[in-house]
């Protein structure tokens, strides 16, 4: 029963931290920091990893996809 609690809070947590990060990486973008893309990525990473464990599809599909589209923002702008 604690086993399975502590797995809950943990995947709520990186759900968490995984949005949080996607919104650091707004404010990031926004002031121009280069290092905005790379902490997109592993935000939408976590929340990608966060929703296939809820089920929800659709949001993973779209979180691995801004995934690559970071990788490619981060490649124009260092460039």
């Amino acid at each position: 029963m604690v086993k399975q609690n502590i797995v809950i809070w943990s995947w709520a947590i990186s759900g968490w931290l995984g949005a949080s990060l996607v919104i650091f990486g707004y404010y990031l973008n926004a002031n121009e920091f280069t290092s905005s893309w790379l902490v997109w990525f592993a935000g939408n990473l976590l929340v990608g990893i966060y929703s296939l464990f809820k089920k929800a599809y659709s949001t993973a599909v779209m979180s691995f996809i801004i995934m690559v589209m970071n990788i490619y923002g981060y490649i124009q702008w260092v460039s």
